[in-house]
């Protein structure tokens, strides 16, 4: 039988007479077939079948197990599901996938459970480094893991690496660091705090103890060294992608890179090394930034890799939310009874992050804006209804990114809109810090995607990894339990059901994205893309999807993990 993928290497003559062969099945012969399962298609009834057929990139039969193997030829590839089940394959709104690359050589800190630990891990790395050479460690962790609820300070840091500088990061808005660090850093006694920023001190002494928050981390990212040379960051960058394959995933969204990194991603696509479909959105905060990030459009779009358009960071993290409301006072940490985060505006304010929206609203790309805090959210809703009033942003799908705390005006105001939400599962690693910064009240409150979805908000999922793992069934089951890693439950009136969260990570995503006509579900005509996996995520209890695994992930029709079928 012909493979319809070798179509473009035979005569045309053969290919007509063989088209002329009415009936003549085998001229469209299915490459795949998985049968004998439950595949969950998410189409717009939710319906659930027994089999379907792939042939080159696109499904073309979903239906009973009779039907779909009328697909078959002598060259198709058939799976017998024996009862397992499939879904679409999972895309992810929001995940750092350049990051969690360059974060592959970094010392793992996620199993750590004490300071010692982590000192453990640091000083294992710098008997491996030359004196004067800097020891990295992953982002994807949190102290909230470890006995001590804290950072481990540049003096527990000095005790294990007297002789290299370190530097980590927790997430993208906190890190902690040596002696070493600091100077190359240039922080000393007297250096001023920056703009949206704080570098926590000894209130004793006034000197640093190594943690610096958000703008204040720059100090020492600026004294890092280069990023690997091109090739290196796309092998690591293509490792990175076959594990997210792992995990069932088969898309996301780079939430705010630069030309360097859209350069090896589209290196990647050229080469047909991309096994995860990525949208890109440029990171710009001024008008300028914008514009040079619009010029980005040029880049050659297909299934594989788009330009999306642009990201805007309008506040920090957990520490850093622009709240209406102080934050608590955590000793050794945050001691300003007054303090209530920072607002990240561009030099020209509210007008000039407009202006900005405007340009994007021009030239019809997407904009996503990052937002935790109360008062950010509704700086962000006030400035796309300023440019809704000129050009309607619907279609555009706007989205705020995390939506921690919004007010019930702003999710009203959202809803009107369509401006649409991407929420992501931080609280199963910051929730300790949520409820230390914010008090348990907030902290219960954040992320409610219950009250996002109920006020008719459209809603997406994701990660935000490597801030958090990357796992999407850890993802859901934070969405269906609101548990955390530390074993309590965090705002549970605010949980929604498995089968809610399976939405929010296939077809939800892909309606974020816009990108719905072609991914997101398992239907006809759509690219082959999903999941078989180790239980059904919606029976299973929701406390046990966090033991799902993929057992093969496929896209456009092209296996692209396999383990254990």
């Amino acid at each position: 039988m012909i493979n319809t993928r070798m179509r473009h290497l035979l005569p045309a003559g053969f290919l007509l007479a063989g088209s002329l062969l009415a009936g003549s099945a085998w001229a469209q012969q299915a490459d795949l077939i998985l049968h004998n399962g439950k595949i969950v298609t998410v189409d717009k009834n939710f319906t659930t079948t027994q089999a379907l057929a792939i042939r080159g990139d696109r499904f073309v039969a979903v239906g009973d197990n009779a039907t779909v193997l009328k697909e078959a030829g002598p060259n198709t590839q058939i799976i017998d599901l024996d009862g397992r089940t499939v879904v679409p394959g999972l895309i992810d709104t929001h995940l750092h996938m350049a990051s969690a690359a360059l974060n592959r050589p970094a010392v793992k800190l996620l199993e750590a459970r004490s300071v010692d630990d982590v000192k453990k891990l640091i000083a294992e790395r710098g008997a491996q480094t030359s004196p004067g050479q800097w020891v990295i460690a992953s982002s994807g962790w949190h102290e909230s893991l470890l006995k001590e609820g804290r950072l481990p300070t540049r003096y527990e840091l000095d005790e294990v690496s007297p002789n290299n500088p370190v530097f980590i990061p927790r997430g993208g808005h906190v890190v902690t660091v040596n002696r070493k660090a600091l100077e190359l850093a240039e922080i000393k006694k007297d250096t001023p705090d920056p703009k949206g920023g704080v570098i926590v001190r000894n209130p004793a002494t006034g000197e640093a103890t190594g943690v610096l928050l958000e703008t204040a981390a720059y100090f020492a990212r600026r004294a890092l060294p280069p990023p690997p040379a091109p090739a290196e960051r796309a092998r690591l960058l293509r490792e990175t992608m076959r594990e997210l394959n792992s995990y069932g995933l088969v898309s996301v969204i780079e939430p705010g890179i630069d030309e360097p990194a859209i350069q090896v991603y589209a290196q990647l696509r050229d080469a047909g090394a991309m096994t995860i479909r990525t949208d890109l959105l440029y990171r710009a905060l001024t008008k300028d930034q914008v514009q040079k990030g619009l010029s980005q459009a040029s880049l050659r779009s297909d299934d594989m890799l788009r330009f999306a358009g642009i990201k805007y960071p309008l506040d920090g993290g957990v520490e850093g939310a622009r709240l209406y409301e102080p934050y608590q006072i955590v000793p050794g940490e945050q001691p300003d009874p007054n303090y209530r985060g920072v607002l990240l505006l561009p030099p020209g304010g509210e007008d000039e992050y407009v202006e900005g929206l405007k340009l994007a609203a021009a030239a019809k790309v997407q904009v996503q804006t990052h937002a935790v805090g109360d008062e950010t959210i509704d700086v962000i809703v006030r400035s796309y209804e300023r440019v809704n009033a000129e050009t309607p942003i619907k279609d555009l799908r706007w989205t705020i990114m995390h939506v921690f705390l919004p007010t019930e005006s702003a999710l009203k105001t959202m809803s009107e809109l369509g401006i649409m939400a991407t929420a992501q599962d931080h609280a199963v690693l910051l929730g300790h810090n949520q409820r230390r910064w914010w008090g348990d009240k907030r902290a219960g409150y954040a992320i409610p995607i219950r009250a996002m979805l109920d006020a008719g908000v459209h809603v997406g999922g994701g990660t935000d990894g490597p801030v958090v793992p990357v796992d999407p069934f850890l993802s859901m089951w934070w969405m269906a339990t609101r548990g955390t890693l530390n074993g309590y439950q965090l705002g549970p009136e605010q949980a929604i059901t498995p089968r809610e969260a399976l939405q929010l990570y296939t077809i939800n995503n892909a309606i974020v994205m816009g990108v719905e006509k072609e991914r997101g579900s398992i239907e006809n005509g759509k690219l082959a893309d999903l999941a078989i996996l180790s239980q059904d995520i919606l029976s299973v209890p929701p406390q046990a999807i966090r033991d799902t695994k993929a057992l093969m992930t496929v896209v456009g029709g092209d296996i692209v993990y396999r383990s254990g079928i």
